[in-house]
């Protein structure tokens, strides 16, 4: 059976091409006693603008609104310069970009990992982390987002 975020999602991908957007991710949360709906665009030749995420906003609002059947608030932003990662095409896409990993299981002692992505392959992660390689199987990946290194501005 399909989750809310699986039905959202399905609702809400070809209205996003529609306008050039790609989807990115999608939360369906509580948070501070409030529903919220977190939707997560991007364009792939240039940046989210505001009229982008109003005009995603108002094709999806009406059927959204009726997969959902108590209140909530519904967000379209950009997923920001930490952008999650979460499909095999994004390790691919941000080869040689720092990234975060949240691990289901510790790997050499660690749960938590940020390093150079170096490769992505054969459904597994090569970063380079304090000098050495690590492998991490996509499997393991809880969570995942690019780390923006204010360091180098």
């Amino acid at each position: 059976m399909e989750s809310t975020v699986q039905k959202i999602e399905k609702i809400v991908t070809p209205e996003a091409e529609k306008l050039g957007l790609s989807l990115v991710d999608v939360e369906y949360m509580q948070d501070g006693g409030y529903w919220y709906v977190r939707i997560y665009v991007e364009k792939l030749d240039g940046d989210v603008n505001l009229e982008d995420c109003a005009s995603l906003s108002g094709n999806i609002e009406d059927a959204v609104d009726q997969l959902i059947d108590k209140k909530f608030f519904l967000e379209v932003s950009s997923p920001g310069i930490e952008r999650p990662l979460k499909k095999e095409a994004d390790f691919i896409r941000f080869t040689g970009e720092k990234i975060f990993v949240a691990l289901k299981h510790k790997i050499h002692e660690k749960r938590n990992v940020e390093g150079i992505l170096l490769v992505y392959e054969n459904q597994t992660l090569l970063l380079e982390v304090e000098g050495e390689e690590l492998q991490i199987p996509f499997s393991e990946v809880k969570k995942s987002h690019l780390v923006f290194d204010f360091d180098e501005f």
